[in-house]
């Protein structure tokens, strides 16, 4: 087996299975497998799924969040590969077999850890890719270019312009939603790091790979993948207070695990935050307070 692709449900039924028949109808010369993993869906994915043949699928009873459900996928794959795949994305070309192509063929000369893909929208324009590793430098930096004091001397740090011309860049980690690796990589490290219920476990991951087993990660631009973005989070849609809150402690539990040094200092610019916060008409006192009690615990 060349690849396994594991994708992870939660409650979006039809977008995984528009997700997994794109994958049967476009990608073509690859072996490959489809590992389902259900973090307790009640939208009738169970009863579909587990009828259909051509995939594994994995029921959890609970919601494992996103990195354990991948390691529950990873432990029963077959595949030298590992391709992890969000359910809310679409393939419209044969871009594993090409991502495959090109990871076997550059792997030892690159020292790939993590390849990915350019991700676009419905409207075929590119909405995400990867980025540079959080540090407590680069989060003290955004959250004073916030405030109006402070913001005419220190900016927001942007996302670097990509090269398109060439057939790949490096990147210091590529986005959750299409990742593909060696599985004895993935397995070197024990997976994801299941301190992380949903968000920067990837970022953790490919952190880890780069200090530990000395890779790179890079994005190939020459097939696109479409990603719809964040539907099976359509529960904790984008801003409301569940799901910052979620962001938020991510967020913290990766500084403090990967920029422990600068951590102490972080926490002042992180207080002054949560402070501001408390200013923002979009949330209730409730919803403050809930917020402000657990990223408090982050702290700790």
């Amino acid at each position: 087996m060349q690849v396994s692709i594991i994708i992870v449900n939660y409650n979006t039924k039809d977008i995984t299975n528009n997700c997994i028949n794109s994958i049967i109808s476009h990608t073509k010369d690859l072996g490959y497998e489809i590992i389902l993993v259900d973090n307790g869906s009640k939208d009738g994915s169970k009863e579909y799924f587990e009828e259909r043949r051509d995939i594994t699928y994995i029921y959890s009873i609970e919601n494992l969040g996103f990195g354990k459900a991948n390691n529950l996928g990873a432990e029963k794959a077959k595949g030298e590969l590992l391709f992890l795949l969000n359910s809310d994305t679409i393939l419209i070309e044969n871009s594993i077999k090409k991502m495959f192509d090109f990871f076997c063929q550059n792997e030892e000369g690159l020292k790939i850890g993590v390849l990915g893909c350019l991700l676009i929208d419905d409207k075929y324009e590119i909405n995400g890719y990867g980025d540079e590793f959080p540090s407590c430098k680069k989060e003290i930096s955004n959250y004073l270019s916030l405030i109006p004091i402070t913001n005419f001397f220190v900016k927001k740090e942007k996302r670097k312009p990509i090269e398109l011309t060439n057939d790949y860049f490096e990147i210091d980690y590529v986005i959750g939603a299409d990742m593909l690796m060696r599985k004895k990589n993935f397995l070197k490290l024990n997976g994801f790091d299941e301190d992380f219920f949903m968000y920067y476990e990837e970022s953790d991951l490919q952190k880890r790979m780069s200090n530990l087993l000395g890779v790179r990660n890079f994005i190939y631009t020459k097939t696109r993948i479409i990603h719809l973005e964040d539907a099976s989070g359509k529960n904790i849609k984008r801003y409301t207070n569940k799901k910052r809150i979620i962001v938020h402690k991510s967020k913290n539990l990766y500084l403090k695990k990967n920029d422990f040094e600068n951590f102490k200092l972080y926490k002042i610019y992180d207080n002054l935050f949560l402070w501001l916060s408390k200013f923002n008409k979009k949330y209730t006192k409730q919803e403050y307070f809930e917020y402000f009690t657990e990223i408090k615990k982050t702290h700790l």
